[in-house]
């Protein structure tokens, strides 16, 4: 198991077919507390901004429908990438996930349920 957040996010990132950009995001500031990128920095920060801005107003949208109260996970998908995020537990924060488009989907959302438990830990450990 690994050490520390940031080990572990380059671990899955090593286990992500085209893996771009993974963080994990401050819900509230949209800033991140730990990232591992293959592009630009700036870049990166504004996708972390972008998309915890996008699952706040997807919150926004589905509060008052029948169809939800809880919004799991955030998909948005171009030509070029495909862009995850899931919430980490109660935590406030949420796990972003940025590939090209060598890994589907599914394959994502599979490897980010599978492993969300353990960046709940080790996000735990990082901000007791």
């Amino acid at each position: 198991m690994s050490g520390s957040l940031s080990e572990l996010l380059n671990e899955l990132a090593d286990q992500l077919p085209g893996c771009l950009h993974t963080s994990v995001i401050d819900g509230q500031t949209g800033l991140a507390l730990v990232s591992v990128s293959e592009v630009d920095a700036l870049d990166a920060a504004g996708t972390d901004a972008y998309h915890n801005d996008l699952y706040r107003l997807s919150e926004i949208a589905l509060r008052d429908t029948p169809v939800s109260a809880q919004v799991n996970d955030v998909v948005l998908s171009s030509d070029e990438g495909t862009f995850v995020s899931i919430p980490i537990g109660k935590s406030g924060y949420r796990w972003l996930v940025v590939t090209g488009r060598d890994a589907t989907v599914g394959f994502v959302q599979a490897l980010m349920r599978k492993h969300v438990a353990r960046i709940g830990d080790s996000l735990n450990t990082l901000t007791e």
